[in-house]
């Protein structure tokens, strides 16, 4: 049996043991002999007191257990007495009652080193039923000699087997402790303590009182017990901190099962035993041996069953809870995609049965985005919460909520009512969800886009219905967002054009079909060009010239807007650097405006794509514009950290389109921009008020140190009215309209 790693302590003790178990076996049998076993005792005495200077948590139950030891070394040390000077021994000796009362000090020290355990039936059963069992042995063997009623004689031989009954039943409730009570080696060594103890009184008992510690063999057992005591002391000294390491049990181990059970064969083997020796055992202890085991072995047996069947119902609900956790989404408890799938394809297979219809409902949560931005995560589950309680409210006892995942939910309608009926739910979800949400970070208000998607007889898979309700929702959320659209063959046919488009996307981009053209930004002032804006054509081989209008929206829903960046941006940069090279003079200084998407400007690859475009093509970073709408600020969370890295390249950022969104003049000082661009609708309006405006954005642009560039100059009072105002810079029709590249060569060579 290991205890753990050695220590010192423990390698000097191992060394004495064996020096003194040799010399115990090399002895002649004598005075010698009987002495040779003290030092050890006294070893293992010294190790429970150790034991108690370390372990403070214990410290009263190891030194009980020390002084148990010390006495059973002491009437050792008497017994050898009587060996060495050849005096009778008396029966009573001191020596016995040396014995006895060190076996209560061991029982005692044993019950406390349990302190604080907790009420443990099972063990309990478990104790009781081999501490019958063992007891009776120990009881039958250590009465066998018979003595004169009523004398001393006759009660210490009683009292022997009645202290190693106690001993027994404390040292088997001690194996049966469950982990964090005592350590498992420091139990087990006590343990064997015990058995050496027991298995030395059984054999002395068995011999008649004729063995003597001259025996080599029966003092072997009582070895055992000195070991076990040092081994126990030693590790519970040599524990961290002494703290109690445990090891883990299981309530009803093999072990614990085949000791419980075959305590029922240990009067069937007493008396096989009792008939080839031929003398009979007191018959009583038996009889009651045989009566406790009836009622205490069925009585473990029962609470097996319960232990047994408490198990397999924790077992059952904590599989209904992984189940259900599989199934659903954790934060508002709604079955999740993957559970909704096997709900619709059920739906599905009763509708091509039936002949019936299913209907599908989308709901995608409109600004959901700028709740997690402004108010925090934790507010965006509140109102994610929320609304599944509001629209579980607003639906029917069959329909089926469940969460797509973010804030995506699908329902499934069951009965399904009439087109205008499925509006209507739709409709009251709506209505439900856009109430303002109370959250712990204050306020919030989202809305929702739902789509629905019908299906009769079963005749389109479950992942395609539910496209199909997504797409219609996709469309509310285009045709203004709080609204309902239902999936119908005007949609399919717009799906399929919208598909066959972004084909042809790839297709001119691999066949070179794409070109730019270049409108220029001049000075209001002097005249002069300050830069070029590259918009991209397409010149398709059927269609002829396709507007950046009819192509632009399809390829901003896919990653193609990406690729479609990538190469503005290359083709553009490499223009401006090759007229640079032909014209030094007029273009050394002019920039080139490239329009970056929303979703180009989120991509974690756009700095080191700029950075690629400048380094092949040599052009200066300071001469490239990147321009931006307002709503890539509003809607892409990741925006203003890429706008930061893109300027401290050195590149210049460009805000197109102001006015038009949802930016403020107040916020001009808090964007990563260096140019603001004026929407030409403001500069096209004779409004009074709409010039006022105008003039105040100039002026608190220039308040903010930002460049001013109006859009859509068509005529010379425009342009006048930018001279007055201050505008620096001006791009229109009536300073150039957007040409091919060879064409603009020409016309500012």
């Amino acid at each position: 049996m290991g205890i753990g790693r050695r220590t010192g302590l423990e390698q000097a003790y191992a060394v004495l043991l064996v020096i003194g178990l040799a010399t115990y076996w090399l002895v002649p049998a004598g005075a010698a002999r009987s002495l040779a076993e003290l030092p050890l005792g006294l070893l293992a005495v010294g190790a429970l007191v150790l034991a108690g200077t370390r372990d403070r948590r214990r410290r009263g139950a190891w030194l009980v257990l020390a002084a148990g030891a010390g006495l059973t070394v002491a009437a050792d040390a008497v017994q050898a007495w009587y060996i060495t000077t050849g005096t009778a021994r008396p029966y009573p000796s001191p020596a016995d009652a040396a014995y006895l009362i060190g076996y209560t000090f061991l029982a005692a020290g044993l019950a406390l080193m349990q302190r604080g355990r907790p009420r443990d039936l099972a063990s309990a059963l478990d104790t009781m039923v081999v501490a019958v069992a063992g007891g009776l042995i120990v009881w039958l063997a250590l009465t066998d000699q018979v003595h004169a009623p009523t004398t001393p004689a006759h009660f210490v031989t009683l009292a022997y087997p009645a202290a190693n009954i106690l001993l027994l039943t404390f040292a088997v409730w001690l194996l049966t402790s469950p982990p964090g009570i005592v350590d498992t080696v420091v139990a087990r060594w006590l343990t064997l303590s015990t058995a050496g103890l027991l298995a030395g009184d059984t054999l002395f008992g068995l011999s008649g009182g004729t063995l003597t510690f001259q025996d080599r063999l029966f003092s072997t057992a009582y070895f055992v017990m000195q070991i076990g005591w040092a081994g126990a002391g030693l590790r519970a000294a040599a524990l961290p901190g002494a703290r109690s390491t445990p090891g883990r049990r299981l309530p009803l181990t093999p072990s614990r099962l085949m000791a419980t059970y075959g305590a029922l064969f240990v009067i069937p083997a007493v008396l096989m035993f009792d008939n080839l020796r031929g003398k009979e055992f007191d018959h009583l202890p038996l009889a009651v041996a045989a009566a406790l085991l009836s009622v205490l072995v069925p009585a473990r047996m029962w609470l097996s069953m319960r232990q047994l069947e408490a198990s397999t119902r924790q077992s059952d609900a904590l599989r209904d809870d992984l189940v259900h956790q599989a199934a659903h989404d954790p934060l508002t408890d709604l079955p999740n995609r993957a559970y909704l799938m096997e709900l619709l394809a059920a739906q599905m297979q009763r509708a091509r049965r039936s002949g019936s219809e299913v209907a599908v409902l989308f709901v995608d949560l409109d600004f959901f985005k700028r709740v997690n931005d402004q108010l925090g995560h934790a507010a965006g589950d509140d109102v994610l919460r929320t609304a599944t309680a509001r629209m579980r409210d607003v639906l029917r006892a069959g329909d089926v909520i469940g969460r797509q995942g973010g804030d995506e939910f699908v329902i499934l309608i069951d009965p399904v009512p009439t087109p205008a009926e499925l509006m209507a739910i739709a409709e009251r979800l709506v209505a439900a969800v856009s109430d303002p949400i109370m959250t712990g970070a204050g306020q919030a208000s989202v809305g929702a886009s739902v789509g629905i998607a019908l299906a009769r007889d079963g005749e389109i898979d479950p992942e395609k219905l539910l496209q199909d309700a997504d797409l219609a929702a996709y469309r509310a959320k285009g045709n203004g967002r709080g609204r309902a659209e239902i999936f119908d063959q005007a949609l399919r046919t717009e799906l399929e054009i919208r598909a066959q488009l972004e084909s042809d996307i790839r297709s001119g981009l691999a066949g070179d079909e794409f070109e730019l053209h270049y409108q220029p930004v001049m000075s209001v002032a002097t005249g002069s060009l300050r830069s070029y804006e590259a918009l991209i054509r397409w010149r398709h081989p059927q269609r002829g010239m396709v507007p950046p209008n009819e192509f632009i929206p399809t390829a901003e829903e896919s990653p193609l807007i990406c690729e479609i960046g990538r190469w503005v941006l290359a083709r553009a940069t490499q223009q401006l650097a090759a007229w640079t090279r032909q014209d030094p003079d007029s273009h050394g200084d002019v920039t080139m405006a490239v329009n970056i998407s929303a979703r180009h400007l989120a991509s974690p690859s756009l700095v080191e794509e700029v950075r690629d475009a400048l380094h092949v093509s040599g052009l200066d970073a300071r001469r490239l514009v990147l321009e931006i709408t307002e709503t890539v600020l509003l809607d892409e969370p990741t925006a203003d950290a890429h706008l930061r890295d893109l300027r401290a390249l050195g590149v210049t950022v460009s805000l197109d389109d102001f006015g038009t969104g949802y930016t403020s003049i107040g916020q001009l000082q808090k964007l990563q921009i260096d140019t603001l661009k004026i929407d030409q609708s403001f500069l096209r309006s004779d409004d009074p008020a709409t010039q006022a405006l105008v003039r105040l954005m100039v002026t608190a642009a220039h308040a903010f140190n930002l460049d001013v560039v109006a859009e859509g100059v068509e005529t010379q009072e425009q342009l006048d009215r930018l001279v007055t105002i201050g505008c620096e810079l001006a791009q229109g029709y009536y300073l150039g309209r957007p040409k091919p590249a060879q064409d603009t060569e020409i016309a500012v060579s």
